[in-house]
């Protein structure tokens, strides 16, 4: 099955098509992060709702990780806004934090724990439909969140999921000249994040036809132009702007595996996409060294980028990011702490929703083993 709810708007300007979006509305309430607000796209998007003849209410300042307490906290603003429109302008956990907050708005007799997902062997609630339209404009090249319909959320420092179709936002803005603000190191998280986006979604138990073409395609542009993206290349930036939602239409139907589970429960040590792209080049040499799956289909992107076979297309992760500098697992946290968490990590890791997923079944004892490596630098 393939599947894609969003309409998506793209294009340098393209802001500008909230004029549009907001003009069967009333109410129209934004959720922005701070960048948007000093690099004046925040109050770009007011006027545009303004000349549609909305009223407009921003929220600013929200916390980089959504959280339960971050919704629980800007519930009553929405409430009492009323809003028949959310906007969300901003990083992936302006998105999410603004997918949660839909889903308690318009159903607020919920409970957060009968419809989270904690892990692969919980079973919650559906979540019912949901009325309120929602506009994703991402800022930052990543994340993919403007498509799909997956919210994380922690609560007590733990990491949950809302999965549902019904906070896959309508419609999504594309405008480069939004991630053209990312600092470099934001830049290259996020790019190596969609690089980890496509592989897995290409890998997966339930990749398909459709899933693969839109994930081979943010594959090649990740190497193709993320090192330009970084030298803050116009449209490079653009091209890494594109291709972070197609790996988002990727994963959304195709899911993703190990590598994704492993950086969940690590979330503490570092930046999501940064994780992911230490992990990867392991997780890659674990499936392939166990399934025939996996090495056929890694084999197949290795072709699609002019490499021999998988073996290649991993030196070539490795070599990626090398050249992006993307430091060692050791030096983000220090061997004690790293230890005194292993074995807790390794099996949230083995119990997370998206090892079903992946080519391989890992117990919890090799994906300990694999965090060492990581940590090792092996």
């Amino acid at each position: 099955m393939f599947w894609l709810k969003t309409r998506i708007i793209e294009g340098k300007g393209s802001l500008e098509k909230l004029r549009k979006e907001a003009k069967e509305h009333e109410r129209v309430l934004i959720l922005a992060g701070n960048s948007m607000k000093r690099h004046g796209f925040l109050s770009e998007a007011e006027d545009y709702v303004k000349e549609a003849g909305a009223e407009v209410f921003s929220i600013t300042g929200l916390p980089a990780e959504p959280s339960v307490e971050t919704i629980e906290e800007f519930l009553p603003k929405v409430g009492e806004f009323k809003p028949d429109l959310l906007v969300a302008l901003g990083g992936g956990s302006v998105i999410d934090t603004t997918k949660a907050l839909k889903v308690f708005y318009d159903a607020p007799e919920l409970n957060f724990e009968e419809i989270a997902f904690l892990d692969r062997f919980s079973k919650p609630k559906p979540v019912p439909k949901l009325k309120t339209k929602l506009i994703a404009i991402p800022s930052t090249s990543g994340a993919g969140s403007e498509v799909s319909g997956a919210s994380v959320l922690k609560k007590g420092g733990i990491k949950y999921n809302i999965v549902t179709p019904e906070i896959a936002p309508d419609v999504a803005i594309l405008d480069p000249r939004l991630p053209m603000t990312m600092p470099r190191e934001v830049a290259r998280n996020s790019g190596l994040d969609v690089l980890v986006h496509g592989i897995e979604a290409y890998t997966t138990k339930v990749a398909n036809d459709f899933s693969d073409a839109m994930a081979i395609r943010a594959i090649k542009t990740v190497f193709n132009y993320l090192e330009k993206s970084l030298e803050g290349d116009e449209e490079a930036r653009e091209k890494m702007h594109y291709a972070a939602t197609m790996a988002g239409i990727a994963f959304l139907n195709a899911r993703l595996g190990l590598c994704h589970a492993m950086s969940h429960k690590a979330a503490w040590i570092g930046p999501h996409g940064l994780l992911n792209a230490i992990f990867l080049p392991y997780v890659m040499e674990f499936n392939a060294e166990r399934s025939d799956y996996a090495r056929r289909r890694y084999d197949e992107i290795a072709r699609e980028l002019g490499l021999k076979d998988w073996r290649a297309l991993i030196e070539a992760v490795r070599e990626l990011n090398e050249r992006t500098d993307v430091p060692k697992l050791s030096e983000l946290v220090d061997e004690e702490t790293f230890m005194a968490r292993l074995d807790e990590m390794a099996e949230k890791a083995y119990r997370d929703g998206l090892l079903a997923f992946n080519p391989v079944e890992a117990k919890p004892e090799e994906i300990k083993e694999l965090y060492l490596r990581a940590f090792r630098g092996e």
